[in-house]
């Protein structure tokens, strides 16, 4: 939580995006959070709430409010996260996933017992900042479809399969490897034009459709993460430096 650490981990956060990547990503709305709703958040969280003070807890009517407003422009449901990162490790999402329709659901994975999301509070609240919450288009992501990449020095030095533990091998990814590779890479030289910082990890969506031209690649931006060794190389390593070669990895 060191004032360095919170620099480099501050500029991938979404409400810091440039206007360009935000256009490369999909449908969202962002609810800012002033620092005592920010704690408040912390202290209605079930497990670690003792770290964020003492005392009755604060309401969070506002934020609710606000919530709702924006979930009726999602219709079908939403993805509702911090701008650093979701709460999928936390026990609603595990039971009821992390597809909301109220603004009730939102926070109450929001405050659930995630460990990232009270990390991130605290981080945020011990370095004076206001966090965001997002709410972003609701969409069925299936395992194979979802890539993390890095860029060293506004270069593309690797493409791996995110996915590497659950799914395994998957066939669609192993047949379609070369459109898959030339649709991120063409994809990169928007990312690299509108790209805040020169050395990043960013994570996206590849959706592949038969048209009558033949295979059809469409790829959004789903994340952004600091290009250092707490984030996690997939395929690559980060040993000795890293070991990245440019070449596109899969199991």
């Amino acid at each position: 939580m060191t004032p360095a650490y919170f620099a480099k981990v501050r500029p991938t956060y979404i409400e810091n995006w440039s206007g360009g990547l935000c256009r490369l990503s999909i449908p969202q709305d962002a609810v800012p959070l002033s620092l005592d709703e920010a704690r408040a958040f912390g202290l209605r969280n079930r497990k670690f709430g003792r770290w964020f003070g003492q005392g009755s807890t604060p309401p969070v009517d506002r934020v609710v409010e606000k919530l709702n407003i924006v979930l009726r422009n999602y219709p079908d449901g939403a993805f509702v996260r911090l701008g650093s990162r979701s709460a999928k490790d936390s026990s609603y999402a595990r039971h009821y996933g992390l597809k909301v329709t109220c603004a009730e659901a939102a926070v109450r994975m929001l405050t659930d017992d995630s460990e990232r999301i009270v990390f991130d509070l605290r981080l945020a609240l011990r370095h004076n900042y206001s966090p965001h919450i997002f709410v972003r288009q609701w969409l069925e992501i299936p395992a194979w479809s979802e890539f993390r990449c890095f860029m060293k020095g506004r270069r593309l030095v690797g493409i791996s399969q995110y996915d590497c533990k659950n799914l395994g091998h998957c066939p669609r990814i192993a047949e379609c490897s070369g459109q898959i590779r030339e649709g991120i890479e063409l994809f990169f030289d928007k990312i690299r034009e509108a790209s805040h910082l020169d050395d990043l990890v960013f994570d996206v969506l590849v959706d592949l459709n038969e048209r009558n031209s033949g295979l059809a690649v469409d790829v959004k931006l789903l994340e952004l993460n600091p290009f250092f060794e707490r984030t996690d190389a997939c395929l690559f390593s980060w040993h000795n430096g890293g070991d990245f070669d440019g070449s596109f990895r899969f199991l």
